[in-house]
């Protein structure tokens, strides 16, 4: 008859000290990592939101001025008179919204810089504790 061989396959305990360290290792650059694009993407959020504001302010001092220039030309500058031009009527209506607008995006990014704080805030945990300790990976040896 001929020989049969078995070949045994050892089962690898997957709580092995160096494989929990390596795991620990990856999950903690994972989390460095997205800790890093939820700052980026909080920094590019703020610095939009910031350039928003810019025009629009800019765009309510030319409204400003726009209305003063309209009421200069004007007869009567008392809104509620029926000959109070429409142009500044739709004009001033308009600088309202957009002072509506800017107030709230002042809140938003108030929130997004609150959000950015606390997420440098806590990658800087991390790192201080990291400090700390030490990651060693050994090469483990497996014996059947």
């Amino acid at each position: 008859m001929t020989d049969q061989h078995y070949f045994e396959t050892t089962q690898i305990a997957s709580n092995h000290p160096g494989r929990i360290q390596v795991r620990t290792a990856r999950r903690r650059f994972q989390d460095e990592g997205r800790i890093q694009k939820e700052i980026e993407a909080n920094r590019r959020t703020a610095a939009q939101i910031r350039a928003m504001i810019a025009k629009l302010n800019r765009d309510v001092s030319s409204l400003d001025d726009s209305i003063n220039a309209d009421l200069e030309r004007a007869r009567f500058r008392d809104p509620s008179h029926y000959a109070y031009p429409i142009s500044v009527r739709t004009m001033d209506a308009r600088r309202e919204n957009l002072k509506a607008t800017i107030a709230i995006l002042m809140e938003r990014l108030a929130k997004v810089d609150q959000a950015a704080n606390d997420a440098s805030i806590a990658d800087l945990r991390p790192s201080v504790a990291g400090a700390e300790e030490t990651l060693t990976i050994r090469p483990v040896r497996m014996t059947g």
